[in-house]
């Protein structure tokens, strides 16, 4: 056997050069507008339900099971807890412990990310030119200004623009990854009450294709598809049973989408107000909907899809995700077919061909820029954490409280701070909050007292003392707040021009 020599001799013959991949114009638009969407979904922690789900999970990892009851209230604690967030809460502690705000944000921050990316790919099932594309991303990034942010919605943000895709795909013969979606909605079912958006994608496509096999009875691929959609359909819905709270879970979720308190209570459940510099995104997205429309004739999948799309944004703030995914695509199409079509097509884009070199470097210029300034802006935006939480929660009226620990037994909070002081003060029995924002567990008539109170209404005074309440952290200037600033059994004990505590005389 020969034995290679420990010092090989040099060699005449020339090295290979290795030649990277050539970026393309149409590449560096659309990593550019992605990029820019880091900018307005890279957010700091301010969901005030963020506090609560991250002592839930911590209460879940030290007991090594889910709570059987209502832990964190005096009102409501002999109720039965269905937490159908519990997988999201876990990760969520798990990712707070081991790298804290920042580290939160930055994950939200991905899973959000990775929606548009599906978005994206949705896009691209059809010819469309990377500018329209680009500018299609960047309005959807827009449409939910108001609602994107670390917290678990986004994780259905996400998983609903995969179903989206999965049944783009499925429906135009690409590829059958759709009957993946039973094992993706075992685990969305164990991470947030939205798996049911998936299965309403799933359900809605079954029904299309089933009208159009019905009007097209000699088409077989209608019927194919259809069949296997509703078994599809079937298979996630019992993937949505595996999980501990099996048929609660659903039950839950309907609750969510149809409580009438819930829905006048909670500011984001209300619809959105285009008077409203937040709403300019969303507003825009929709008249391009109604505008691109006339350049397509959609199928009948499309016009499921923008009928449902619009509905959602226009009925509930938190929606907006949930629309541009619905939407965005079906713009994109439109207005790509509008410019396939158009006497411009042919003359612009021969001369791109001879300017390609310096518009590539142009582009990439700018795609730079745009990618620094994006980063850029998501690096102050988390760098202002701790102002942040100072200026949205009680955080001085916590501290007094934990400075007086004797002071008050049974608390009435403001509706939002409560999660925040139950990370304050959980374990604490004379800290148990009146109520937080699990709203769905706590129940209406609940939400009604609160509403009730926090306004000053007539019977204000009745429900606090029906509860033994005996101090009240809440916002100064509210109706609340007045209400007892003028009442002689109550005593204000504290204010920092944010909040007020009132103790019982």
């Amino acid at each position: 056997m020969a034995v290679a020599p420990e010092h090989s001799p040099p060699s005449d013959t020339p090295r290979a050069r290795v030649r990277l991949p050539r970026p393309s114009l149409g590449g560096l638009v659309v990593g550019a507008a992605l990029a820019a969407i880091l900018a307005v979904i890279c957010r700091r922690v301010g969901d005030p339900d963020f506090w609560w789900h991250m002592e839930t999970g911590s209460w879940i990892i030290n007991h090594g099971q889910l709570p059987r009851h209502e832990l964190f209230t005096y009102t409501a604690s002999s109720r039965v807890w269905a937490d159908q967030e519990w997988g999201s809460e876990v990760l969520g502690d798990l990712i707070y412990r081991a790298g804290g705000f920042l580290a939160f944000s930055l994950a939200y921050a991905a899973v959000t990310w990775v929606g548009f990316w599906l978005i994206w790919r949705r896009i691209g099932m059809e010819r469309v030119p990377a500018v329209i594309a680009g500018i299609c991303l960047v309005v959807a990034g827009a449409a939910g200004v108001e609602v994107w942010g670390p917290r678990s919605q986004m994780i259905s943000f996400a998983l609903t623009c995969l179903t989206l895709l999965w049944v783009e795909a499925f429906l135009r013969d690409r590829n059958r990854h759709l009957y993946l979606l039973p094992l993706v909605m075992v685990v969305w079912a164990n991470l947030h009450g939205g798996f049911v958006y998936g299965l309403a994608v799933v359900g809605l496509a079954a029904a299309t294709e089933t009208v159009l096999w019905l009007y097209a009875a000699q088409d077989g691929a209608h019927r194919r598809r259809s069949l296997r959609l509703w078994l599809t359909l079937v298979a996630c819905g019992v993937a949505g049973l595996l999980n501990p709270l099996t048929v609660r879970a659903y039950l839950a979720a309907i609750q969510t989408q149809t409580s009438a308190v819930q829905q006048t209570f909670i500011a984001e459940w209300h619809s959105p107000s285009f008077h409203s510099l937040g709403e300019v995104g969303l507003e825009l997205l929709l008249l391009l909907v109604v505008f691109a429309m006339a350049f397509r004739r959609p199928r009948l999948w499309d016009a499921v899809l923008t009928v449902v799309g619009i509905y959602a944004a226009l009925s509930a703030v938190r929606n907006a995700p949930l629309a541009a995914a619905a939407l965005t695509p079906m713009v994109a199409w439109s207005l790509g077919g509008a410019w396939e079509r158009s006497r411009w097509q042919e003359p612009l884009g021969r001369w791109i061909q001879r300017r390609a070199s310096d518009l590539l470097i142009l582009v990439s210029a700018g795609a730079l820029i745009v990618g620094v300034g994006a980063v850029g802006i998501a690096a102050n935006t988390l760098s202002g954490q701790t102002a942040s939480t100072d200026a949205n929660f009680p955080v001085g009226a916590a501290s007094w409280l934990e400075a007086h620990p004797t002071v008050g037994t049974r608390m009435f909070n403001a509706y939002d701070w409560g999660g925040y002081l139950i990370y304050r003060f959980y374990g604490d029995a004379n800290r148990r909050v009146f109520i937080y924002g699990e709203a769905t567990e706590l129940g209406n008539q609940l939400l009604q007292e609160v509403s009730d109170v926090e306004n000053a209404e007539p019977d204000w005074q009745t429900i606090l003392n029906e509860h033994g309440v005996n101090y009240v952290v809440e916002r100064t200037a509210s109706a609340l707040s007045m209400a007892l600033s003028v009442d002689p059994q109550w005593k204000q004990v504290y204010g920092d021009g944010f909040a007020e505590i009132f103790v019982k005389r």
